[in-house]
């Protein structure tokens, strides 16, 4: 962590020292030039004060003389560039997004009759960023692609950069951050070739925010550390740190997460002395240091932060991101206090901006927590309602968001893959390279020496060279081919999985193991997951269809979610199951995965948090007086000791698999009899030793 500190104060002081040589070069040249000459430098003045010196006023002065002197020698593109500073700071800096849209589509409107697509280009960035800020996200797509097509139709590398990162960054802020990694790469490898820090940084940084938003904070901060080095004051100000630390939070490094803040803060009174940028910025201060204030239940303390601000948020500013996140923090506030009618009071207004905005994410946790606050009232019909809501919109997401991470993580492999490919073939030519200056050499000794061996040497050169390089190329295609058909075969085992609605936890996980497999090159045995993954779907898919199905086709669906999940969970339990012979040669019917919840209760519950002995479940199908049991018998730590793990690590966790399968087992008998259904507590002097779940079931003939 101290090195991370010296190493952003290294950046900063070395970045320092050459944009001040910069300003003052550029200071010392204007009064000297004429013309367009002198719009330019006036526009990069403005730059400079808007990404590296960032003061507002200072780039307002420059960016409005520069449109001041273009307009009295009628320079279009220099009115149009000036006006796309001036609004770029109103947006970025001072969070007036209106204003950003207004200036942009000045810009446009100056541009509209000039065959100038590089500038226009650049205004269609602005104006997306604009709709970006202000949740408007399909105009905000719109009007970035719209930016890339006159981009590319000008040739300029850079706005094609800065068209492929405001795209990625308009599907990160619209929730779909799968779709970010291409564009943003495309910009960072761009911003490479250009050396434009900002570009490199701010692409990476975006990648980051989506691998914190799929919870894997391990890589999201690999792509902040990667950001550091290029990061000019603006991407430091504009809550990297904050978000550094919010990864940290995830990881559960609370200390780390509070330094991480605290240097943010820091860096809001060293980079910047525009107390309008400090207050803007600031906001992003108090953010997940807040989490875990409430986590401590220090309620005061952070309704003394909050409330002030909301007034803020409400009044002056147009980005309404922070200001539905300080009313759900509000709002969780109230309800921890008690104070029923205040959280509600909060939550309502979360939720009117939320639909507004369509912003599932907000919509869902405030959905939750509506149905918190009624439960904690006693009013179970508004609980349900708002609970059915939830359930409703975190579905929804739990199944767009598994089929995102999964595309960001194939996307993210691949990109990782080509680099390690072209770091290999770079070292290959090095090592040629070397070999060849060697042989350069001994070819000069030999020269005077023996012209017959200079031939045979230069002969054998070229044949090792010639295996070296179709050895390379053979493998390099079978490598290709091998990762392509996993991948494909991967990506069909998505969508399956997607059409079948398991929990996508479960399949993540498995897809993640999987992956491992393959990323470790144990191509054989990954195959082989793949495989009894592709079947356990499809027989989940094809049961999904029907109340009923073979008895012998569900045995088959349990003993492969048995294999996958003893797969996923590394071997860390056996299982055993028994069936009564009768089953297997007879024509019985059952409702698809009845004994599927019980089981993952017992493995999940019972023995992963069992730790020591042998983990063991037991499942057991028998027929008995016309009707069929299911037997599910652990050996884990019991139901007691697991509810107070669930109470401990997740209190606001609830679990309803359980009571959707008992309603399923009371339809299915039609007698509603509570017998059909019991859960033991096994024991030996008095000491939890397992649980035996029995279902019984009619029995269904065809």
């Amino acid at each position: 962590m101290r090195l991370t500190a010296l190493n952003i104060l290294f950046f900063f002081s070395v970045a320092a020292i050459g944009q001040t040589h910069r300003i003052d070069s550029l200071k010392n040249i204007f009064p000297s030039q004429n013309g367009r000459e002198a719009v330019n430098s006036l526009i990069a003045l403005g730059n400079e004060y808007f990404f590296y010196w960032v003061h507002s006023d200072s780039a307002f002065k420059y960016s409005d003389l520069a449109y001041q002197k273009a307009s009295e020698i009628n320079y279009t593109s220099g009115k149009a560039a000036a006006l796309l500073v001036h609004g770029g700071v109103e947006g970025r800096l001072l969070r007036h997004p209106d204003v950003m849209e207004e200036y942009a589509l000045r810009a446009i409107a100056v541009l509209k009759n000039m065959d100038d697509p590089k500038t226009l280009s650049l205004a269609y960035v602005n104006l997306a960023a604009a709709y970006n800020l202000q949740g408007k996200y399909p105009e905000a797509l719109s009007n970035a692609l719209k930016a890339k097509e006159l981009a590319e139709q000008s040739g300029d590398k850079r706005s094609i950069g800065w068209a492929q990162k405001t795209i990625g960054f308009v599907y990160f802020k619209n929730g779909e951050y799968w779709k970010d990694f291409d564009p943003l790469m495309q910009a960072h490898e761009i911003g490479l070739e250009l050396n434009d820090s900002i570009l490199i940084s701010l692409s990476y940084v975006i990648i980051a925010r989506s691998f914190n938003r799929a919870n894997d904070p391990q890589k999201a901060l690999s792509y902040y550390h990667a950001a550091l080095p290029y990061a000019p004051p603006f991407i430091l100000l504009f809550n990297q740190l904050e978000d550094m630390g919010y990864a940290h939070l995830l990881l559960k490094n609370y200390d780390s997460a509070i330094y991480y803040q605290r240097k943010h803060w820091q860096n809001l009174q060293i980079m910047t002395t525009d107390e309008q940028i400090r207050r803007k910025f600031s906001s992003g201060y108090w953010g997940y240091s807040i989490d875990i204030q409430i986590e401590k239940k220090q309620y005061d303390s952070v309704l003394a932060q909050l409330l002030p601000m909301l007034n803020d948020l409400r009044q002056t500013r147009k980005d309404v991101y922070p200001l539905m996140q300080c009313l759900l923090s509000i709002a969780k506030v109230y309800e921890g206090k008690k104070d029923y009618r205040a959280a509600l009071h909060y939550c309502r207004e979360l939720l009117q901006i939320a639909r507004h905005t369509d912003n599932k994410s907000f919509l869902r946790d405030g959905t939750q927590l509506m149905a918190s606050i009624f439960h904690d009232l006693d009013q179970n019909d508004s609980a349900y309602y708002y609970f059915k809501h939830y359930t409703v919109v975190n579905d929804s997401m739990a199944t767009v968001e598994f089929a995102g991470r999964t595309a960001l993580y194939l996307a993210a492999s691949e990109s990782e893959n080509k680099i390690r490919l072209l770091e290999k073939d770079n070292e290959i030519n090095a090592q040629q390279l070397a070999l060849d200056r060697d042989e350069l050499q001994k070819q000069s000794q030999l020269r005077k020496l023996l012209v017959t061996g200079l031939v045979i040497l230069m002969l054998f050169s070229f044949i090792v060279f010639r295996n070296i390089i179709l050895k390379r190329k053979n493998e390099k295609l079978r490598n290709e081919r091998e990762q392509s058909a996993l991948k494909r075969k991967a990506t069909e085992l998505e969508m399956q999985a997607l059409r079948a609605q398991m929990n996508p936890h479960f399949i993540f996980n498995c897809l993640s193991a999987i992956d491992n497999l393959i990323q470790t090159r144990q191509a054989d045995k990954a195959t082989s997951y793949l495989n009894r993954f592709a079947k356990l779907i499809r027989s989940v898919l094809d049961s999904s269809k029907n109340n009923l199905v073979p008895f012998q086709k569900d045995l088959e669906t349990i003993k492969l979610y048995l294999e996958m999940e003893q797969f996923r969970c590394n071997n860390k339990f056996l299982y055993e199951i028994n069936v009564e012979p009768a089953l297997l040669h007879g024509d019985f019917k059952v409702p698809p995965l009845l004994a599927q919840p019980f089981i993952e209760n017992a493995i999940h519950h019972g023995l992963l948090n069992k730790k020591e002995g042998d983990r063991r479940v037991q499942v057991r199908i028998e027929l008995s007086d016309e009707h069929l049991v299911y037997s599910i018998i652990d050996n884990g730590i019991g139901r007691e000791k697991a509810k107070t793990l669930k109470e401990k690590n997740k209190p606001e966790h609830q679990s309803y698999g359980i009571a959707i399968t008992r309603e399923r087992i009371h339809l299915h008998n039609k007698n509603g009899i509570d017998d059909d259904f019991t859960i033991t507590d096994l024991q030996q002097d008095g000491i939890a030793t397992g649980t035996q779940a029995v279902i019984r079931i009619n029995c269904s003939k065809s």
